[in-house]
């Protein structure tokens, strides 16, 4: 299913253009797009494909900023009920017009406003949609006229992108527990609006589609809560996380954090070492996740995507260091026949020293920051990979392999050698089981086991 411009445009005495313009197996349509109205363009295209991917076609939309109406007209061939804003009245117009030409008026409401302009999300709003201008701001006003300017260019500080975050995040805005914001960015090079703002305030973030265009990179990502309004559980003392998340039932997405583990446990049921302010915490997820991603694979993507909120690296198969090469965490997997799989993770937040050896944590990489925080963090990126929202297709192997792979390949480039039953190995791969692929003086083989294996940083 795609959506495309067949190139063809006809100049028109009202002093617009006849954009001709189709979804495979949805529509056709003919848009008048007077002059000062953003036309439906290769983004445009890009955005209606990312939301001919999502698994749900019902309940009530919102498009920011409808141009000619494209979009909204998309959402309204795909069954969605649509409220849609502008602040440039031609807009607004050439909206009015299109849909009404094609008989989709009466699902879609259509606001002379904008966000940032007074523009109130509706409270059942279950999609919020946008085209974002990404146009390097500009102080020339002889190029643009105001309205113009606003649906191309992005604005400083944030850009719009931050507007409409800081408007969703305010006490009085009110949308369902499982809304999901799709937005294009450009992320290449990088505009004003960009989803790291959505993710450093603990929003999932999952890239549905991309194109390049020349020299830019445009990409549609979905922002949404994790959890879909399921909370934390957030307990102060107890024996192990792992244990208390066995006790979660249903296959919702499920998390425990704790303030004091007493009796945590690593790898082999070793003992897992903190300090006071460090994060102990797991995850529950559907068992069907191992039918995607085996548990080697899964443990080792784990460790690269918290690696990545951490600043830090990844080590095979489930350690977490910083660049010099010291221990701040650790990943755990647990599952049982007919259990949700338990996902374990241990940082540290202060380096210490214990029995021979010498740990370090997140304030040496991400400065000073607290455990709420670092835990938001994780807890977003984790969502934004496993967590079955029923809007997205779930990951891959392939994709977790790209991952996991990554995350490793960042501590071999610091030219990281490794030994295995006393002969020195370079590591060239890994599998889809999470095993690494090796080459030594014997030939090619694979590693599934840390026995024997010693890393020299």
């Amino acid at each position: 299913m795609a959506f495309s411009d067949t190139g063809e445009s006809e100049k028109l005495s009202e002093g617009g253009e006849l954009h001709h313009l189709s979804i495979e197996g949805i529509g056709e349509w003919a848009l008048l797009v007077p002059a000062t109205v953003y036309p439906p363009r290769e983004d445009t295209i890009l955005l209606c494909e990312a939301i001919a991917q999502l698994q749900r076609r019902k309940g009530s939309a919102v498009e920011i900023g409808c141009g000619s109406g494209a979009v909204t007209i998309a959402l309204a061939s795909f069954g969605w009920s649509v409220t849609c804003c502008d602040i440039n009245p031609l807009a607004l117009s050439a909206t009015r017009r299109n849909l009404e030409k094609y008989g989709m008026l009466d699902q879609v409401e259509i606001i002379d406003s904008g966000i940032g302009e007074g523009f109130k999300i509706p409270e059942d709003a279950s999609m919020i949609v946008w085209n974002l201008p990404y146009l390097d701001p500009t102080n020339d006003e002889s190029v643009l006229s105001t309205m113009e300017e606003a649906a191309l260019n992005d604005i400083k500080l944030g850009g719009w992108g931050k507007i409409l975050l800081d408007h969703l995040s305010e006490p009085n805005t009110l949308t369902s527990e499982d809304c999901l914001i799709l937005i294009l960015f450009r992320t290449d090079p990088r505009s004003q609006s960009s989803a790291d703002d959505w993710r450093e305030k603990g929003w999932s973030v999952r890239s549905v589609a991309s194109k390049r265009l020349g020299g830019e990179k445009l990409e549609v990502c979905a922002m949404w809560k994790p959890g879909t309004g399921i909370e934390p559980t957030i307990i102060d003392e107890c024996d192990s996380t792992m244990d208390e998340a066995a006790s979660f039932e249903g296959n919702e997405w499920n998390r425990v954090f704790v303030s004091k583990q007493r009796t945590g446990r690593g790898r082999r049921g070793a003992k897992w070492w903190s300090t006071e302010g460090s994060i102990s915490a797991t995850w529950s997820m559907d068992p069907s996740v191992l039918d995607r991603v085996s548990p080697g694979l899964l443990q080792t993507s784990i460790g690269a995507i918290v690696a990545g909120c951490l600043q830090a690296q990844s080590k095979w198969p489930n350690d977490i260091v910083t660049p010099d090469g010291k221990k701040m965490g650790g990943v755990l997997i647990e599952c049982s026949d007919n259990e949700n799989v338990r996902i374990g993770i241990g940082v540290n937040c202060e380096g210490f020293q214990g029995d021979g050896f010498v740990a370090s944590g997140w304030a040496s990489t991400l400065g000073d920051v607290g455990a709420n925080q670092v835990l938001s963090l994780i807890d977003a990126a984790l969502a934004s990979f496993f967590e079955d929202n029923g809007w997205l297709k779930m990951s891959t192997s392939e994709e977790m392999l790209r991952i996991s792979w990554k995350g490793l390949s960042t501590m071999l480039s610091r030219g990281v050698s490794m030994e295995v039953d006393g002969i020195w190995t370079s590591v060239v791969g890994l599998t889809l089981n999470g095993e690494l692929e090796v080459l030594d003086e014997k030939g090619s083989g694979v590693v599934n086991e840390m026995d024997g294996v010693r890393w020299a940083l």
